[in-house]
């Protein structure tokens, strides 16, 4: 009798422990009103993808892929930030500041979160011709990512 009680009690514990485990999922939106990303697993933003999907009329890349990576210390990483305003810990990953990027005009944008082994999360932008984001497929939480 005392073998099944311990044996109930560690499955108890195993389920215990299983669910408990919270797994980010790198979720986020975009907020077109305030041009910010924000988080919806309230997870800190260490390193994004932003690719420009547009083309020239010639049919090139009108710019290449960049990586936004979080520089600073890891435990005051925003979950939250606004395109207008990136703040200043951000590098893209060649070391470059990206406190001046602006989304080009009339293009449409990948942007990806991902880090820490877990799955990465990605949603699509629009600009209209002042490069302000007028569109975007997750304008909430609670949507699948395009991957």
């Amino acid at each position: 009798m005392k073998h099944i009680c311990y044996k109930y009690i560690f499955i108890l514990m195993i389920i215990f422990l299983l669910t408990s485990c919270k797994r980010t999922h790198h979720e986020f939106y975009f907020d077109i009103k305030n041009q910010k990303m924000v988080c919806c697993d309230n997870s800190p933003i260490y390193q994004l993808t932003i690719d420009n999907d547009s083309t020239t009329v010639d049919n090139f890349p009108y710019e290449g892929g960049m990586v936004l990576v979080w520089e600073g210390d890891r435990s005051i990483a925003p979950r939250e930030f606004s395109f207008n305003n990136i703040p200043a810990l951000y590098c893209f990953s060649k070391g470059k500041s990206a406190k001046n990027f602006k989304f080009k005009p009339s293009c449409k944008y990948y942007i990806k979160k991902y880090g820490g082994g877990n799955p990465s999360f990605k949603i699509k932008v629009w600009t209209d011709s002042n490069g302000k984001v007028y569109k975007t497929t997750h304008p909430s939480c609670g949507l699948k990512t395009l991957e």
